[in-house]
């Protein structure tokens, strides 16, 4: 007995050491036949033992015994599993699915082969996403593909940006619908890039009507990074760099400004020896600094990942007094329990302090201020003996300190400029200062049920909260009576959101011969919240005060918002997805969304879609010989609705006694008011389209070329601000109404070509086009005047845009002129409606904040360790109008242009008016510029390390890189920055002194092991 059993110990022992002695390590590359494929994933079948190639395609794997089994994959590509045996270099060629359109692309509550897809959607990848260096997710989105508009609510750290897919389609936002790992998200702003895996961009209707009542404006769809097959991964990668602004605009220096003010017979102006740069001077460098972790890992059931980044951005004006920070955690976690059970985490939390300026204002604001303040004011007075003492006596009789900087240096106070004009560096640094505290936080869990083969059941439950401290504080100061603040002020609010949604679908896959079929059915509920937690305000005395508490007497508390504004909604939707051998494709879908944001008549409506796609070059017609592999024809149409615009109870009129906070009284006694007048025939905002597309592959795949064709009609426009249509006698205003009918239609093209020389060089050039015409199309009820007021701005009182029928939505509103008078050097102003005299009812159209044409690409080249990536985006046919002027303050500065091309003398041909008559020039078209532009988004190179090294340095990859992000630009436009957004979505393309874009100088290092 012990004999035998010796020797099965022996016979036991002598496999395992003949499997140990066999283990091995494997190299090879991966390649495609004709270029290599970095990122390509090597596993031992069955563990976690596993790498990726490199740069250069090439790989290293340990611990390899000739029994095992390597699974190799790519994204795009077929997988191949190829035995080891006694090989100790393994080379693989992958075969590309063909045109890579067996990829699969997210669309709503499921994956699609891109060969399938009949809808217009464009992806960005984890290739494009990892060679960007921008630090907010939206501008990865800029110039990467057709139809899509990203703009800046401002160049400081830490504003949004505003995304339009395929124009403004709404009389009010046109944000599109945020689905982040199947949760849906009001923002993007605190995820980090670098967690992010891929994008979708739903863009047509039928894509987006599975989003029923939230994707009129469009969808994007993210999905972040999970866990692989290989073990434990880590990675870290950095941000350094420099930032500034980078402007040919000018202003008048000290001596043109005297002559332009005494040409305007203003003769108390004298050069007083300064001559102060205000552009130089108010702007600075500012330090940025990022840094990302992540740990990922996982086996064949079972991945996870975790991250966590950290940004640190200075602002170009006042540094860390418009300054941003921001601190990112996530964890996405995925397993299959058994055959039939998949379950799975994702969450991300993320907290921000951004410290903002005065912006965004006609007189506020410190860039505002920065541009007409007169140049003969200095930054500072050399010492305490050149204030002038009108300064100090202001400052005693009211009881203020000088302002003053960190050193005790006086800032310069207006040397003739009056009413608000403040010194901009003194504004942005010791005047006021604005802090918001953002807390935010997204999760979702769901489980899979894989109850028979094609049916499943999805049952995902996911939370968003967020909530937001601001705090306003202003110091004492006195300039002048309209520039005054004589105690501490400030205001403390803080608000909470909350939103729960619970949805619940099927999906089930069926084939039989070449018919291939797949249903989708769901229900979904959903509650948001939205509370004002605490609102306080007031001021303190200077001699009282010892800082910003606001719990202090001087602040008065008040409670605002206290009325129920109901937000649920519940859903249901449904999906069929059909082709015949991949050829001939179609799908329809259907959703009912009921929303108590409306009136009780109209809370549901029903979104249908229907498109059909033929796969022309499956036929048996066509020639496999024909340089063209891969052409295909879409058609869509389809119906999404909004509720973005409403707050709720347009339905609802409530009897209150208080308002703001503050108890209404009424001759002594406790008052009441309505909240205003109630519109039970709200319907909802409808968005119907209609697209054609042609998707086409030739020359091997090399080239890739697409192009749509849509009309979107949105309907019912909803605009939440009823005062836009009560007259000032009824007392009250109106709820939210239907404005109108708003249609934008265009093209969109997107082209790319890539190869890689016999030499090594690969390179790839994409480009991206698109043209938008925007018009208003019907007025349903905007009261007798016929039109709806927009952004206001000090030289109209009429508002300087409007929406009108005819024209595009929010378009400039002014005077039309004709010239300058060659003998007077006054403006001539056109009589558009020929009646012999020059009234307010002259204003007409004077320009359109919408681009004709959007156009975007990038170049990517690389040899060897080497890589360069280039990328661009532009617009052609906006226009950009500046209010930042002062009618009523004339001893202001102003763009050099205005002293070059001004009248002076009669005869003179000019094509701006003498500085007698300037004020006039500012409620015309004279103030109107074309906004067309290309910028240089990007441009990056950098090194990887070669393998050889790394693997010695146990490094999977090194790369280093240098990059210059909106470093040129190309423009006409005579402002700080022709990439104008706003904070406002009837404010576009209003300069009000907007914060620039700040160029950037950025070194990156990233690293994987």
């Amino acid at each position: 007995m012990k004999i035998k059993l010796l020797k099965k110990l022996f016979f036991t022992l002598t496999i395992l050491f003949g499997v140990f002695s066999q283990a091995q390590t494997v190299t090879g590359t991966v390649s495609s036949g004709d270029m290599p494929l970095p990122g390509a994933s090597i596993i031992v079948k069955g563990t976690t033992n596993g790498t990726s190639s490199d740069f250069d395609g090439k790989y290293t794997i340990e611990n390899v015994s000739t029994t095992s089994v390597l699974v190799v994959s790519y994204l795009g590509y077929i997988t191949q599993e190829i035995t080891v045996g006694n090989q100790s270099v393994i080379n693989v060629t992958l075969i590309e699915d063909e045109n890579s359109l067996e990829e699969v692309v997210v669309v709503g509550y499921g994956t699609k082969k891109k060969s399938l897809v009949t809808g217009a959607i464009s992806s960005i990848d984890s290739k494009q996403i990892k060679s960007s260096s921008n630090q907010r997710v939206e501008q990865v989105l800029q110039g990467r593909t057709s139809g899509v508009t990203v703009t800046s609510s401002s160049g400081s750290p830490g504003q949004g940006a505003q995304i339009r897919i395929r124009g403004a389609g709404s009389s009010g936002s046109s944000e599109p619908l945020y689905i982040v790992d199947g949760m849906k998200s009001s923002s993007i702003a605190t995820l980090a890039p670098s967690d992010i895996a891929s994008m979708e961009v739903l863009k047509d209707a039928a894509s987006a009507a599975i989003y029923g009542t939230e994707g009129a404006n469009g969808v994007v769809i993210i999905t972040t990074k999970g866990g692989s097959r290989g073990g434990i991964k880590v990675g870290f990668s950095t941000q350094l760099g420099t930032q500034f602004v980078n402007t040919d605009m000018e202003l008048m220096n000290a001596s043109q400004f005297v002559q332009y003010m005494n040409e305007a017979g203003i003769s108390s102006v004298v050069d007083n020896g300064y001559n102060t740069n205000w552009i130089d001077s108010t702007f600075d460098k500012a330090p940025l600094t990022r840094y990302d972790l992540n740990v990922s890992g996982g086996n064949d059931k079972t991945s996870f990942y975790g991250s966590m980044g950290h940004l640190e951005q200075e602002g170009i004006v006042g540094q860390e007094n418009s300054s941003f920070k921001r601190k990112t955690f996530r964890f996405n976690f995925k397993s299959e329990l058994t055959k039939f059970l998949e379950v799975g985490v994702n969450a991300t939390y993320s907290f921000s302090d951004r410290f903002g300026i005065q912006e965004n204002s006609d007189t506020r604001g410190v860039i505002q201020n920065m541009l007409i303040i007169d140049p003969l004011t200095p930054v500072i007075y050399d010492s305490l003996a050149d204030v002038p003492q009108s300064v100090l006596d202001n400052a005693a009789a009211n009881n203020v300190p000088l302002l003053t900087d960190s050193n005790g240096n006086v800032y310069g106070y207006p040397s003739y400029s009056t009413g608000e004009v403040v010194n901009p560096v003194a504004y942005a640094n010791v005047m006021n200062k604005t802090i918001t505290n953002d807390v935010q936080s997204l999760y979702s869990a769901y489980l899979k049920l894989n109850i028979l083969e094609g049916l499943s059941i999805t049952t995902r439950f996911g939370k968003e909260t967020g909530r937001i401290d601001v705090k306003n504080m202003i110091n004492p100061y006195y300039v002048s009576s309209e520039a005054s603040n004589t105690a501490y002020t400030g205001s403390h609010t803080k608000y909470e959101n909350k939103r729960w949604l619970w949805e619940n679908f099927i999906t089930y896959n069926k084939s039989f011969k070449n018919h291939n079929f797949k249903l989708l059915a769901g229900y979904s509920a959903e509650d948001r919240d939205n509370v004002t937690l605490k609102a306080t305000s007031g001021s303190v005395s200077i001699d009282e005060f010892t800082g910003f508490d606001f719990s202090l007497p001087g602040f008065n508390s008040n409670v605002t918002n206290p009325l129920p504004y109901l937000d649920n909604m519940v859903s249901t939707y449904g999906r069929l997805s059909y082709d015949y051998d991949g050829i001939y494709l179609f799908e329809a879908s259907i959703r009912a969304d009921k929303s108590d944001k409306f009136p009780e008549a109209n809370r549901t409506a029903v979104f249908p879609a229907f498109s059909g796609g033929w796969l022309v070059s499956k036929e048996d017609f066509w020639k496999t010989e024909s340089p063209i592999s891969y052409l295909k024809l879409r058609a869509s149409w389809g119906q999404n609705g909004s509720r973005s615009n409403l707050t709720g109870n347009a339905d609802k009129t409530y009897i209150i006694e208080a308002l703001n906070g503050l108890g209404i009284d009424y001759l002594g006694n406790t008052g009441a008011q309505i909240t205003g007048y109630s519109n039970e025939n709200l319907v909802w905002e409808t968005s119907e389209q209609l697209n054609f597309g042609i998707d086409l592959r030739a020359f091997d795949n090399k080239l890739r070329f697409t192009t749509e064709y849509y009309k979107k009609t949105t309907r019912d426009a909803v605009v939440d601000d009823g005062s836009l249509i009560t007259p000032g006698s009824a007392g009250f205003n109106s709820q939210a109404f239907n404005a109108g009918t708003i249609v934008n239609q265009g093209f969109e093209f997107e082209l790319g070509y890539s190869d890689t020389t016999e030499g090594g060089f690969t390179y790839s050039i994409n480009a991206n086009l698109s043209t938008l015409k925007n018009e208003v199309t019907e007025i349903l009820y905007v009261g007798d005047a016929g039109y709806l007021t927009g952004a206001g701005a000090p030289q109209n009182a009429e508002g300087i845009t409007r929406f009108s029928e005819g024209l595009p939505a929010w378009y400039f509103y002014g005077y039309q002129t004709t010239g300058i008078d060659s003998n007077t050097g006054e403006i001539l102003i056109a009589d558009t409606n020929n009646d012999g005299d020059i009234t307010d009812a002259d204003k007409t159209m004077i320009g359109s904040p919408h681009p004709d044409v959007l156009y975007g690409g990038n170049i990517s080249l690389g040899y060897k360790s080497f890589d360069f990536n280039l990328q661009f985006q532009g617009t052609i046919g906006n226009d950009i109008v500046a209010t930042y002027h002062q009618p009523s303050r004339a001893i202001t500065n102003k763009p050099i242009h205005f002293f070059n091309n001004r009248w002076q003398q009669p005869g003179d041909n000019a094509s701006f008016p003498g500085a007698a008559n300037v004020a006039s020039a500012y409620d015309t078209d004279l103030v109107v510029e074309d906004g067309s532009y290309m910028r240089i988004k990007q441009i990056q190179l950098g090194y990887t390390l070669p393998r050889s090294f790394s693997d010695k340095l146990k490094l999977d990859n090194f790369r280093v890189y240098v990059s210059l992000d909106d470093f040129f630009t190309f423009t006409d436009y005579s402002g700080l920055d022709p990439e104008i957004g706003n904070f406002s979505f009837n404010a576009i393309g209003v300069d009000r002194g907007f914060y620039p874009t700040a160029a950037k100088a950025i070194f990156g290092l990233a690293l994987d092991f």
